[in-house]
């Protein structure tokens, strides 16, 4: 597991307040915190999760990150007291102990707007790990999609956090409504909706649904033990699995 090195400070993007550090392997990563904006923890970081496994899984060409494991100590809260990151940023660092994420970092990105995505094998790879995941936070206003200004037509995805339908369905199983929306969770389109921003194609990427259920709970067992989510790890597999196969022909 990586250990926090240096806080270079916070972005300038996103609800969850992330922030950008220097690891103990070198690196340059995107910190991504357990307990975020999201109601309850460690909701992002299992989507985020999951999300970047399974593209690594079926190689997906939509974004040349790893996703790496980081811990949160006691050495790295002092340094983070100590640095200029925002407030909001702050709160999250110190309420997020233990076991987070960490993105590597991209330089020589922009964000980009839907008029320039072209490329149609990635629409598609995006698509398809989208409507597995239920994530619908990809839109005309925020496309979570960045450019590679060294690289002609070269795009990368980025951040799953809002996956499981805007984390609704950690909310329905910890509210016992599972079972009303079970069917909705396994079968809805959520690539179809009026802001998702590739809704005017039908087109996903093939994959190899062999032994899916076994790559799905591999995947979901691995989750850092301490992370709360893991609560509905069962149900997670299962709809997961189905919508791999119901939705993604």
């Amino acid at each position: 597991m990586l250990q926090i090195e240096k806080i270079i400070g916070s972005l300038p993007y996103g609800n969850s307040k992330p922030i950008k550090i220097v690891a103990d392997d070198g690196k340059t990563y995107i910190l991504k915190f357990r307990k975020d904006y999201v109601n309850g923890k460690d909701r992002s970081n299992t989507n985020e999760y999951i999300a970047y496994k399974l593209i690594e899984h079926f190689k997906l060409k939509i974004a040349p990150q790893k996703l790496k494991l980081i811990e949160i100590d006691d050495f790295s809260i002092e340094l983070a007291k100590k640095s200029s990151i925002s407030k909001e940023s702050l709160a999250y660092f110190l309420a997020s102990k233990g076991t987070n994420i960490a993105i590597e970092f991209l330089d020589n990105v922009r964000k980009t707007e839907k008029s320039e995505i072209e490329h149609k094998a990635f629409i598609r790879a995006v698509r398809t790990i989208d409507n597995i995941m239920m994530n619908d936070d990809r839109t005309l206003d925020n496309t979570n999609i960045l450019k590679d200004q060294t690289k002609k037509n070269q795009f990368y995805a980025i951040d799953w956090g809002l996956s499981m339908d805007s984390t609704e369905l950690y909310s329905d199983v910890k509210t016992n409504n599972i079972n009303n929306r079970y069917m909705y969770f396994q079968n809805m389109d959520i690539v179809k909706r009026p802001d998702y921003i590739f809704k005017d194609t039908n087109e996903f990427t093939s994959l190899d649904k062999k032994d899916i259920e076994a790559i799905i709970r591999n995947i979901i067992e691995s989750i850092p033990p301490e992370w709360e989510t893991h609560f509905c790890a069962d149900i997670m597999i299962d709809i997961l699995t189905s919508r791999v196969h119901n939705k993604i022909k």
